[in-house]
């Protein structure tokens, strides 16, 4: 038999397709390197780490270590502060109940963010305040907070967030502003859930008790300054440059310069020059009473008349020359 088809033969045959007098199977293969998409989805690709965001963490840690301890009068210390990427879903399943979970605008960026405190970290607080011991033991599940806890669960986190916009300074004027509180996870919804949010974890030792913070930032709120988050620069090169400047600044009350005051200026030609003789008068461009300017190591700076003070030729100031030129 001839395998061979005849171009008569293969004319019928796509004829018969694209009629439909001959049947064809689907393919059932599928392409390689081809991933479904759901444009309905807000998922990122977040890549590597973001020093200026490691940093004005650990500058807030440390802010609102010396707040605390200074509130509640006893040693506090954040031994960890780790910072992860993760959907918002997955970060709400992680937030134990009860817990004192406070909304916050960070204004002037778009969004909400999440300031939580386990329950564990309120009544040590709590009891902290209130003189006692923080040895007792108790059992937060099965009730809400009372309206006294809810007063100092506010104060803590207003501090807090006086602190966070302490440390944010350097990297980004971030002004968190409190809205409202709840304790079940299920009625906060700042982002939907497939959303990339920022968690950042302190976990805070105060006298024997371990307890926990967590922020919840959304990726999309900090989007826009995403260039300074990932920037290398030291969140701290603010203050070293201040220090820099005011050993400048001592340095340089110390120089010398010379300050001479120009009494007038005159236009002679060399032969004028060649002829001058003494007792011969040259005419100056000023009167005795015109302004004259005082000049630091020949550049013009201040206004002044020129006198006797106590004996000896002086020079009075009046006023800088950069204010004389903008009237």
């Amino acid at each position: 038999m001839q395998d061979i088809l005849s171009q008569d033969e293969v004319d019928a045959l796509l004829r018969g397709i694209t009629e439909g007098d001959v049947e064809t199977e689907a393919s059932t293969t599928e392409v390689s390197g081809v991933k479904a998409y759901d444009f309905t989805g807000q998922e990122k690709i977040v890549r590597g780490r973001m020093p200026s965001l490691d940093i004005a963490n650990e500058r807030l840690a440390r802010n609102f270590r010396i707040s605390l301890a200074g509130s509640i009068r006893r040693v506090v210390d954040i031994t960890n502060v780790t910072v992860n990427i993760t959907k918002f879903y997955d970060f709400m399943r992680s937030v134990p109940f009860p817990s004192s979970i406070n909304i916050f605008r960070m204004e002037p960026l778009r969004g909400f963010g999440l300031l939580v405190f386990d329950a564990q970290l309120i009544f040590t607080l709590i009891e902290f305040f209130f003189g006692g011991t923080g040895k007792s033991h108790y059992k937060p599940e099965g009730r809400e907070f009372t309206p006294i806890e809810q007063k100092i669960i506010h104060k803590v986190v207003l501090m807090f967030f006086k602190d966070m916009e302490e440390a944010w300074k350097p990297v980004f004027p971030l002004v968190p502003t409190y809205v409202r509180a709840e304790m079940n996870p299920q009625f906060v919804t700042i982002v939907t859930p497939v959303d990339v949010v920022i968690k950042v974890e302190f976990v805070l030792e105060i006298e024997s008790k371990q307890c926990k913070a967590f922020l919840c930032i959304p990726y999309g709120s900090v989007e826009p300054i995403k260039e300074k988050l990932y920037s290398a620069f030291s969140a701290d090169r603010d203050d070293l440059d201040t220090k820099w400047v005011d050993r400048l600044k001592s340095a340089l009350r110390g120089t010398v310069v010379t300050m001479t005051g120009e009494l007038g200026k005159a236009s002679l030609s060399v032969d004028r020059v060649l002829d001058l003789k003494e007792s011969d008068v040259i005419m100056l461009d000023k009167g005795a009473d015109s302004d004259i300017r005082i000049l630091v190591e020949g550049v013009p700076k201040f206004l002044g008349q020129f006198g006797v003070y106590k004996g000896s030729y002086a020079l009075k100031f009046r006023d800088p020359l950069e204010q004389q030129e903008k009237k």
